[in-house]
């Protein structure tokens, strides 16, 4: 195989020879590594705008021992199903839910501006057409008040479930929820901020 010299920067080219040292191995493997990875994702179709945040999912889907390929229309049919039988317990399993996911999030994004920074992390969580998210921040800086608006093409019951998840992940950012209001496939929520972590 012929060896070719690849330009990089050279804050790539530290963080690469880091990881190979972490992971005791040359950077030319790690380098072959990575690339080969890439390219097989560009040969399917793949960008490099979704490697990151796909991974990100992938792998808080597997600390919370979440099944990441579980058919929405499965998950519609279940929700569907509960949602008028048990509708208060659904709903709070979907903040308890959300709880849990916030908290994962926050390990990657640990404020809500990181967060909304990586906004597409949400959006491969929710199925969405929009993604608001306004804040007001206090004198100091400190943040007072985030409003969440998402319009989606969920069913009613599934619009109602993602409130609540979405109620659920602000909590876990020290946000509780004051105002809340879903109809016709759109979710806005205000939040107030509460204490630390933000």
């Amino acid at each position: 195989m012929t060896k070719q010299d690849i330009p990089v920067e050279s804050e790539t080219a530290q963080s690469l020879a880091a990881q190979a040292s972490k992971k005791g191995k040359t950077v030319a493997s790690l380098t072959n590594e990575i690339l080969d990875v890439a390219l097989r994702i560009y040969g399917e179709g793949g960008n490099a705008d979704e490697m990151f945040p796909a991974w990100k999912v992938s792998r808080m889907s597997k600390d919370i021992d979440g099944a990441p390929f579980v058919p929405s229309g499965l998950i519609r049919k279940i929700v569907e199903r509960l949602y008028p039988k048990d509708r208060e317990w659904l709903l709070q399993e979907w903040v308890e839910a959300g709880k849990e996911l916030g908290d994962h999030l926050r390990l990657f994004y640990p404020t809500l501006d990181d967060l909304r920074a990586g906004m597409s992390v949400i959006n491969l969580l929710i199925e969405q057409r929009r993604f608001e998210v306004t804040r007001t921040s206090g004198a100091d800086g400190r943040p007072v008040e985030i409003r969440m608006r998402v319009t989606t093409d969920l069913t009613p019951e599934l619009t109602a479930c993602g409130e609540r998840l979405l109620m659920g992940i602000l909590s876990a950012y020290s946000f509780q929820a004051v105002r809340s209001h879903v109809a016709g496939g759109t979710i806005e929520i205000t939040a107030a901020y509460v204490g630390p972590p933000q």
